[in-house]
């Protein structure tokens, strides 16, 4: 196990985040894979339930750190603020009413890593609404996830050119 208690705050900063983004590229890698191999399997409700799984946990996780004091959109906000979203992306949050937020991802890394590798895009649609859902439901269980967009959905007019997905959580 680490010895994190005696490395510096940089280096317990520059080691999980070197960790967190190798974890998502072996989730990108493994999924990928599934698609390529085992098509049909990876269509079926039980593959699709691991978003729900993973956006569960990760809330449930993050319960055990956060303020509990929040409530609201306030309260979104704080979980999705330490979680893998932003760990990984650049997640703009806009609260549009004291229950709703809207939020959206700038240059996905995701997505540009798709194209590296020769895609025109990463299907995230299906799989992100779950996971967003059972995500913010754990937080909020009224909460209810809108997708407004993924690629390769044409972009809302207005929308930034940066955003490569918006969602809109409403409690």
């Amino acid at each position: 196990m680490f010895e994190i208690e005696n490395w510096s705050k940089e280096r317990v900063h520059t080691v999980m985040r070197e960790v967190l983004f190798s974890m998502n590229y072996m989730w990108f890698l493994m999924e990928s894979w599934a698609r390529q191999h085992c098509p049909q399997q990876a269509g079926e409700e039980s593959f699709q339930q691991l978003s729900d799984e993973f956006g569960r946990y990760q809330a449930q996780r993050l319960e055990k750190i956060l303020d509990d004091k929040l409530t609201a959109v306030d309260r979104l906000i704080a979980f999705v603020k330490h979680s893998h979203w932003c760990a990984f992306e650049e997640i703009e949050l806009t609260p549009l009413s004291d229950t709703r937020l809207r939020m959206r991802t700038l240059g996905c890394t995701a997505q540009k890593a798709a194209q590296k590798w020769g895609l025109s895009h990463y299907d995230c649609g299906p799989g992100g609404l779950r996971l967003r859902q059972a995500f913010f439901a754990r937080v909020i269980p009224t909460a209810k996830v809108e997708r407004v967009f993924t690629p390769p959905d044409p972009k809302p007019s207005g929308t930034p050119e940066a955003a490569a997905c918006e969602w809109i959580i409403t409690i």
